[in-house]
């Protein structure tokens, strides 16, 4: 909720949040496993799988 007051109540932002929150529900079974991709967060799901990401320098 602080996300949607700080953000006017707009979603958008605070999307990579809601995500991390449901997988954090997900993880620990609050609620049943669905796919990142089917709860509307496609285009937050990383591409590479993982253990595969770049290095930063």
């Amino acid at each position: 909720m602080r996300c949607l007051r700080r953000a006017d109540f707009q979603s958008a932002p605070c999307r990579p949040q809601a995500k991390a929150y449901l997988q954090c529900r997900m993880d620990r079974q609050l609620m049943a496993k669905e796919p990142l991709e089917k709860l509307g967060f496609k285009d937050l799901i990383d591409e590479k799988p993982e253990g595969q990401h770049q290095k930063l320098q």
